[in-house]
Formats: C-alpha cells, sequence, structure tokens
C-alpha cells in the first residue's frame, strides 16, 4: 500500500523577481514500512523538496 507518491515535483521560487526552480522533475513512492533517504551536495534541494511535501514553503512559492 503506496503511504506516499510523489510525481514531477517542482518548487519555483522568486529571486531578484526572476522565477527559478531549483527542484525540477522529482518523483518517488513510499509504501508501508519503506524509509527513503535523500543525499546529495548543498544546495541541490533536499530541504525544499521536504518542505515542498510538508506544505512549509514561503508564500511566494509555488509548487507544481
Amino acid at each position: 500500500m503506496t503511504r506516499l507518491s510523489v510525481e514531477q515535483l517542482r518548487v519555483e521560487l522568486v529571486r531578484d523577481g526572476t522565477r527559478i526552480a531549483p527542484v525540477d522533475d522529482v518523483s518517488f513512492a513510499l509504501d508501508h514500512g519503506e524509509i527513503l533517504g535523500v543525499a546529495g551536495e548543498s544546495g541541490s534541494g533536499k530541504s525544499l523538496t521536504l518542505k515542498a511535501i510538508a506544505g512549509l514553503l514561503p508564500g511566494q512559492s509555488r509548487v507544481s
């Protein structure tokens, strides 16, 4: 049974009046009892991905 499914996640932020997409086309699914580890370099979008899923992004951000 799938507990969490993320398909083609895109996070857009406004920086200096321009929209940027630091997270683009992220997809994964977690079933009951599974654990997902997210690893990457500093600035690769790990925290933004998790904040988008939890609904904790700033007001001008857009998730699609």
